[in-house]
This record gives C-alpha cells, sequence and structure tokens, in this order.
C-alpha cells in the first residue's frame, strides 16, 4: 500500500524532532521546528531559522514575532493557504545558539548556522521538497537563496546583493525557486512593505498560470 505524503511527512518530522546530528545545538535549543502546511503545496516557503522567542517556542513556523505575522498576513492576502496550497519550514530546524563569555559571565547567543548546521539540515528539507513536490520555492533572504541555489541549481557564485535576486526566477527540472527578501529585511527597511506585499501577491497568478 502506497504511504501518503503526510504519513512520510509525519515520519519525516519525527525525525526532525529527535535529531541530534548537531551537539552543540541540542545542548541549547528548546526544541526542533519541523515544517508545517498542505502535505501536496504548490509553494514552499523557506526560512533561516526559527528565531528563539517565536516559532523556536510554538514548535510551528513563523509564529509569536513580528516577521511570522507578516508572512501569516501576507499568505492570507494573497488568497493561499496554509489547508490547501501552501508549506512554512526553516532551512536550519533549530535555532543556532552557543554559549559564550562575556567579561565575566556566559550568555547564550543566536548566531549565523555554520556550514555544519547546514549540512545536517540541507537533506530534511530535500525530503520536504521530494515528498511536497512543489511548484514554487520562496527563498527567504540572501543566506537560504545562495544556499538553495547551490545544492538545487549548482549555482556556485555567491551573490552579495539581495536588490539583484529579490523576485528573479531560477528554475529546474523539479521546481521553481523564486528569491524574496527577507521578512526581517522589510523590517529593516531594505524593501518597502508595501512594495514587498505586492509582489508577493503577484505569486497567486504565476502559481495559476503554472
Amino acid at each position: 500500500m502506497p504511504i501518503s505524503s503526510n504519513k512520510s511527512l509525519n515520519k519525516l518530522n519525527e525525525e526532525v524532532i529527535s535529531c541530534k546530528q548537531c551537539l552543540d545545538l541540542v545542548k541549547t535549543r528548546i526544541q526542533p521546528v519541523c515544517g508545517t502546511g498542505a502535505p501536496n503545496s504548490k509553494l514552499i516557503i523557506v526560512g533561516y531559522y526559527p528565531s528563539d522567542h517565536g516559532a523556536e517556542k510554538s514548535g510551528i513556523p513563523f509564529t509569536n514575532d513580528e516577521e511570522g505575522k507578516l508572512i501569516r498576513k501576507l499568505i492570507a492576502e494573497t488568497g493561499l493557504s496554509l489547508e490547501e496550497d501552501t508549506y512554512l519550514t526553516y532551512l536550519v530546524k533549530c535555532n543556532p545558539r552557543k554559549v559564550v563569555r562575556n567579561d565575566t559571565k556566559m550568555e547564550v547567543k543566536t548566531f549565523n548556522p555554520s556550514a555544519k548546521h547546514i549540512q545536517n539540515c540541507i537533506n530534511y528539507l530535500t525530503e520536504e521538497i521530494s515528498i511536497i513536490t512543489p511548484h514554487i520555492i520562496i527563498s527567504l533572504g540572501l543566506y537560504v537563496t545562495n544556499i538553495l541555489l547551490k545544492n538545487f541549481f549548482s549555482v556556485e557564485k555567491k551573490h552579495n546583493n539581495m536588490s539583484k535576486l529579490h523576485m528573479r526566477l531560477f528554475e529546474n527540472p523539479s521546481f521553481k525557486l523564486l528569491p524574496f527578501y527577507g521578512l526581517y529585511d522589510v523590517k529593516r527597511g531594505l524593501i518597502l512593505e508595501e512594495k514587498y506585499t505586492t509582489d508577493f501577491k503577484s505569486l497567486s497568478k504565476l502559481i495559476a498560470i503554472i
């Protein structure tokens, strides 16, 4: 009997939750954050990693923080749905914190994921893509975009300007990649929220013709 996409995702999520590949993150994480959304989504939105004050606490991608509020608002305004056609996930499933010494005390701080963290987690994202078979993947931010271009499109060149990547369509035989500024970039004013919203809303037209 064939395994449904939903059951396959459940199995994958069990593996993510119990993952101990990155021993440093196992020591500092609250919990890994699995993807959420429709198991046969046309669209996958990939963020970098769960925030320590948001998704990592709830265990649900893009929740309890300003970035989560924005992405969910955009999904709703675009007429997309996590129940029908959209899936949210992260490239790295754990918040990449580490313990550092600051003067005379120890503190836990969040840093960008290391190459090892990304290497360990990229297989989970690959499996998510294989199970869901999306038409389009949105990569949020420069780091995520460069990593996905390298791993899924064999683009070795590292881009350093998100303005040249935003809404630029890349294609391979399996899916299309559409880079977007990261949600934090919107908050920093690197792109106007009105422009970002308009660009995101154009997705519904793109999905309709694919």
